[in-house]
């Protein structure tokens, strides 16, 4: 019993890790968090874009979809397909992940279009290329949270003894994933490094606000080169913190204590903020505050 409790927090580590980095990459491909809001002032202060805007919802609810469609076809598909259970659920949980990214899809395009309408009177045009381009980057990102989360939710339940049935915890899991990526993942976008001429704690002209989404290194941001860049370390932080959640988390099945989990977490949150407070003393004292560019 203990070994297979310890295979399964592995396991759910693991699953929980890959899932938050593919989340938090999908979300970038699609602009369907920090971007969002940016998208959308963009055109309106003449700061024309070519960034694919599919936030048909917030994250947690929309994640929380995709992860409970694709665990219900899945849950349905491994009892009704007659093969070992092993087998079976992965071969179900793909099936079911593969659906959930063409209805991603399909939702993502719509909302991304009708968006783009509604901006017609301040010179916004639809550029198909900004949609067909990161489209299925986005998709395939949906595809692999999706499964991940999935198969996470059939490991808590078969091997971890949730007595909740697996559609229903793929959307649990779904809605906090979405919850970290979407808080955890916000800020590596290159908002920091956009602004870091402006001195610290400074106010920054609402005129500005939509240059996040036009100026780039190599000419205009788009959604196929965000994700190239948070991939560096967005996606990874997101992945650690709804892996360590969940592997904690399972850690506690095998102590028996409801309270190790929680005494486990908040022993990391404060490391971790030791840790920032110290690196940011460093680098007030080192490199000094910014300068404002002219």
């Amino acid at each position: 019993m203990l070994q297979i409790l310890l295979l399964g927090s592995a396991l759910a580590g693991l699953l929980a890790f890959l899932a938050g980095i593919f989340e938090n990459e999908d979300s970038d491909a699609g602009s369907a968090s920090n971007p969002n809001s940016q998208v959308q002032l963009a055109p309106q202060i003449e700061h024309l874009h070519r960034y694919y805007n599919k936030a048909i919802a917030g994250e947690p609810p929309q994640n929380a979809l995709w992860a409970a469609l694709a665990a219900t076809v899945a849950y349905l598909l491994s009892a009704r397909l007659g093969m070992d259970p092993i087998p079976g659920v992965i071969l179900g949980s793909v099936l079911g992940a593969l659906t959930a990214s063409l209805l991603q899809g399909m939702y993502g395009s719509l909302a991304h279009i009708s968006r783009i309408a509604s901006m017609k009177n301040f010179k916004q045009m639809l550029y198909w290329d900004s949609l067909l381009s990161p489209l299925p980057l986005s998709m395939t990102y949906t595809f692999l949270s999706a499964l991940c989360l999935t198969l996470l939710s059939f490991v808590i339940h078969g091997l971890l003894g949730s007595p909740f049935p697996v559609p229903l915890i793929a959307m649990f899991l779904g809605f906090t994933l979405g919850a970290i990526a979407s808080s955890t993942g916000d800020v590596h976008y290159g908002a920091e490094r956009l602004y870091q001429h402006y001195k610290f704690g400074s106010g920054i002209a609402i005129s500005k606000q939509g240059d996040i989404d036009v100026k780039g290194e190599y000419g205009y941001r788009n959604s196929v080169d965000t994700p190239y860049f948070t991939l560096r370390f967005g996606g990874p932080v997101t992945g650690l913190t709804f892996g360590l959640l969940i592997f904690i988390d399972a850690l506690s099945r095998i102590s028996g204590g409801v309270w190790t989990s929680v005494i486990l977490e908040f022993s990391i949150i404060a490391l971790i903020l030791i840790f920032i407070v110290f690196l940011e003393k460093y680098t007030r004292d080192k490199y000094g505050p910014f300068e404002e560019g002219k």
